[in-house]
């Protein structure tokens, strides 16, 4: 397939293959093999028929039942990917959403520092609880089994949760820390594009009652910063970078990313 990192579709903005990163060791990562998105509940018929193309075997749904309940991804077609449900956060976990924690908190809906702190808040806690741990330990088990590529990940906005296992991957396989924070703040241009920010902002803020959230507090929800990346990259350097964090913290085995760098490099 050709060397395109975003694909544009109708009904999802944030669609993107995060192949064709240089690797230390002088390698690539394989266009077309690994695919990142925002939820595909809306996607269209033509939609579909574009992504056809590109042959994708499995889609991993990084987000919670209730989510996955809302807004259902319905692949048509006898040669469908297999949808695997793999939630970050369970519902039972007692978390709440980044922005139901945001709409409790008074002071966050009407601050912008506050709602930022929430936000890199929700990424420590994608690297230091046992919950997310146990789901990106399964996560990358099941991508070490055979013929799980092309895949594609995805959450609601393919920025948090979906910008957090990106991350993961491209570092495991060898990718520069500038190159993968470069590659997460990509969803500012398909994703958080200022018009379709105000138009999600702008929607809220209508849904509840007058004076409930700022315009000025929301625009922390509703993009991506590096700092909110380097909250959890903090964590996984810390542990010495990617491999020994996965290992030490989610129990991946050093034959899981040997598989992965052998399938996913060129």
């Amino acid at each position: 397939m050709p060397a395109e990192r975003h694909v544009p579709l109708e009904g999802a903005s944030n669609f993107r293959d995060f192949g064709g990163y240089e690797t230390a060791d002088g390698r690539r990562v394989k266009w077309g093999r690994l695919f990142r998105s925002d939820r595909l509940s809306e996607l269209t018929e033509a939609d579909f028929a574009r992504l056809a193309q590109l042959g994708i075997r499995h889609v991993y749904d990084l987000r919670r039942a209730s989510e996955v309940e809302l807004s259902p991804t319905r692949w048509p077609g006898h040669d469908a990917p297999r949808l695997v449900p793999a939630p970050i956060f369970e519902d039972e976990s007692g978390g709440a959403s980044t922005f139901q924690r945001v709409a409790a908190d008074e002071g966050a809906r009407h601050d912008a520092e506050r709602s930022r702190a929430i936000m890199c808040q929700m990424y420590l806690r994608m690297v230091t609880e046992a919950g997310p741990l146990a789901a990106l330990g399964a996560l990358f088990a099941s991508l070490a089994e055979p013929d799980q590529f092309p895949a594609l990940f995805h959450c609601a906005g393919g920025k948090d949760r979906t910008g957090v296992v990106s991350a993961l991957i491209l570092l495991v396989l060898g990718v520069a820390r500038e190159d993968v924070v470069a590659d997460f703040m990509l969803t500012q241009r398909y994703y958080d594009s200022d018009a379709r920010r105000a138009a999600h902002i702008a929607g809220v803020i209508a849904s509840f009652e007058p004076g409930f959230f700022s315009e000025a507090a929301l625009g922390p929800v509703f993009r991506v910063e590096p700092g909110y990346l380097e909250t959890a990259l903090e964590v996984i350097e810390a542990d010495g970078g990617a491999e020994a964090f996965l290992a030490g913290r989610c129990g991946v085995d050093a034959s899981t990313f040997e598989r992965l760098r052998g399938t996913l490099l060129e």
